[in-house]
């Protein structure tokens, strides 16, 4: 006979905040009582007992509250230009890929001109001789710009004059794609991804979030093409995957939302772009090149989504980076749902560059933001691409944690994989470690962003987040307790990811 109930001992904690528990009870998968000190005696034919090894913590199980799961697996699936500090690196690795690749593009990620040499995209004529007439997309890191060769460029239907194209002297495009070129070139790339491929990213990408910790993630899916169906695939398969998955239908067509049965809609529905490949909208031009970004929407427009989407009762989540796109968010909210906006909580991903105003408004509306500390520790920081970008006194402006939660806005954290890493750990030492030392938050508090502030944000804290009575028995086991490591987080151990009281992930420790 199976027992009922498990007694799981060690250190526990069952929120953020508390002092753990030296033992829990579970049964059914729901926590039914914790507490400190010798353990209630239980009949052993009901109750198995589950102990932590010594030195290991249970916290509530882990979250990614932004994640771009299927780009995430495609990851897997492409060429790695992370580590390249030369062009003629990023061309050495294209031109081995190509050689044995088979599929209709060749996909290439997380590239990063401002680190190389010579700071600049390799060109068309460069990727034409490396590659030859295979099609090949190359991804900034950022994922808001790219560059493509010959053959890419006629198959993703770009012309010279398609916005965003980037010319020469001459005027011949050059091979790099920002704006609605860029946007145009992935999602031609997506559509050439097949079911086999895309089944086999989000497995991909699910293994990877165990392996971080993380057992729920936010999976920000789909784009507004009427004939895209990632979304539709991801709702398909998401009971097989390992990992618990919330989704977020990235599209502005709310009727077909609404057909699904799904109560959210967006994630990264764009308002701007990125500092990396100066999108992002400023109110102020930026340090290092022209222009000051790009607004996406009208106000008119956005605020006519948001409408229709709030009237249906459904959450929103919108991309903002710069401040003049926060500022857009806030006020087209304060339009389109004012007072009820608290109630529907509605969300900010990112909020990168606020200033005080701003983040008055923000706590006023009652919104919630999805933060990513780790961009903090790619990109901040003296000497870091938000200074070049921004200024010294701008790049003292970013990811203000402290303030944020100091005015009492819901936060809840993310990595925006597969531009971060899926890394709650290393998002939590960001967070604490923030590189202007005034935005720095406590090790409780970074540990909550990533467990009951990420529920929170998908009114999902009363079933995940917490280990308190009547909550799901989903934890993640750490080899020691971030809270009291401090900032030395990053070294910390998964052991384990249990969800619903049953194994889904075992450390190879």
């Amino acid at each position: 006979m199976p027992h009922s109930k498990t007694l799981l001992t060690g250190t526990i904690r069952t929120t953020a905040f508390d002092d753990p528990a030296d033992w829990l009870i579970f049964s059914d998968g729901r926590v039914q009582r914790s507490g400190r000190g010798r353990p209630p005696d239980e009949p052993d034919s009901v109750c198995r007992t589950l102990s932590l090894p010594r030195g290991a913590v249970a916290v509530p199980v882990l979250h990614d509250a932004h994640v771009h799961l299927m780009g995430t697996g495609l990851l897997g699936l492409g060429v790695d230009l992370s580590g390249v500090s030369e062009v003629a690196e990023a061309l050495e690795l294209l031109r081995s890929a190509a050689r044995d690749h088979e599929g209709p593009v060749l996909r290439a990620h997380s590239f990063e001109p401002d680190t190389l040499t010579e700071p600049r995209y390799p060109t068309m004529s460069e990727l034409d001789s490396a590659v030859g007439e295979r099609p090949v997309f190359v991804r900034r890191r950022d994922g808001h710009s790219s560059a493509v060769n010959s053959a890419a460029f006629e198959l993703m239907g770009l012309t010279a004059e398609t916005t965003g194209v980037v010319t020469d002297a001459a005027g011949a495009p050059n091979g790099t794609l920002t704006r609605d070129a860029h946007s145009l070139a992935a999602s031609v790339s997506a559509e050439l991804v097949t079911r086999e491929e895309a089944v086999g990213a989000l497995r991909l990408a699910s293994e990877a979030a165990l392996r971080a910790g993380a057992g729920v993630v936010h999976a920000l899916v789909g784009r507004s093409d009427p004939e895209d169906r990632e979304i539709e695939l991801v709702l398909d398969v998401e009971d097989e995957l390992p990992v618990d998955v919330v989704v977020y239908p990235q599209t502005t067509d709310v009727d077909r939302v609404a057909a699904l049965g799904l109560p959210r809609i967006g994630g990264c529905i764009l308002l701007d772009g990125s500092f990396g490949s100066r999108s992002a909208a400023l109110m102020s031009p930026y340090d290092d090149g022209e222009g000051d970004g790009t607004l996406y929407f009208d106000d008119d427009e956005l605020v006519s989504f948001l409408r229709r989407a709030h009237a249906r009762g459904m959450q929103t989540a919108l991309h903002a980076i710069g401040d003049r796109a926060i500022l857009q968010a806030v006020r087209c909210l304060e339009r389109a749902a004012g007072g009820e906006a608290a109630d529907a909580r509605h969300r900010i991903e990112h909020c990168e560059l606020v200033g005080p105003a701003a983040l008055s408004r923000i706590a006023r509306l009652g919104v919630g933001v999805c933060v990513q500390p780790a961009f903090e520790r790619f990109w901040g920081g003296p000497g870091g691409l938000y200074e070049r970008r921004l200024g010294a006194a701008r790049m003292r402006s970013t990811n203000p944690l402290r303030a944020m939660l100091d005015a009492g806005i819901p936060l809840g954290g993310g990595s925006d994989s597969y531009v971060t890493p899926i890394d709650p750990l290393g998002g939590m030492a960001a967070a604490v470690a923030h590189p202007t030392p005034e935005h720095r938050i406590e090790p409780a508090e970074a540990l909550d962003l990533f467990t009951r502030g990420a529920a929170r944000l998908a009114f999902d804290e009363a079933r995940v987040g917490t280990l308190l009575p009547g909550a799901e028995a989903s934890f993640t086991v750490l080899g020691r307790d971030p809270v009291e490591a401090g900032g030395e987080v990053d070294g910390i151990s998964v052991l384990g990811v249990y969800l619903r009281g049953r194994r889904v992930y075992s450390g190879p420790s």
